[in-house]
């Protein structure tokens, strides 16, 4: 049998992305996001989706509709944040991101541009944009090329 190495030192993340919606699942993301961030002194980076695939074919075409959501989501994403820095978090910046799926707009688009090395999501929600239990979390945990955490709050 091969013995322990316990040398290794954790990762210390220097850019957190978390993926948040308006969910029980979503608010626990975020609480997790903000202890690692504040516990790293990371960059944290909370990030929202509009999935254009739940709207109907016509609220997606009637833009007084998607201005609507996007004005939700951006009023969200602020609360989000003034939350993180009551936390003591330093370094707080929000993404708006728009995508058929909100498991590839964060990977494909918000990780890359922020230079992320470690993504948080809900496990799922009922009520949010994640679809039925978690396949966005499940897509994230499967084709993550960094480190990622689903964060689960137990009942």
């Amino acid at each position: 049998m091969s013995e322990l190495n316990l040398d290794i030192e954790p990762m210390q993340f220097k850019n957190i992305v978390v993926g948040v919606d308006e969910s029980e699942q979503g608010y626990f993301a975020l609480t997790n996001a903000v202890h690692q961030a504040h516990e790293d002194d990371a960059n944290l980076i909370i990030a929202s989706v509009l999935e254009m695939g739940d709207l109907s074919a016509i609220d997606a075409l009637h833009l007084g509709v998607i201005k609507e959501k996007r004005a939700e989501i951006e009023a969200n994403l602020a609360r989000y944040k003034a939350y993180a820095e009551s936390q003591g978090v330093k370094h707080v910046v929000t993404i708006f991101a728009d995508g058929a799926k909100a498991g590839e707009a964060l990977l494909q688009d918000v990780v890359p541009k922020v230079n992320a090395d470690f993504i948080i999501v809900g496990a799922h929600s009922r009520d949010g944009f994640w679809e039925s239990l978690g396949s966005q979390a499940a897509y994230i945990a499967r084709h993550a090329r960094i480190s990622s955490m689903v964060a689960r709050k137990s009942y």
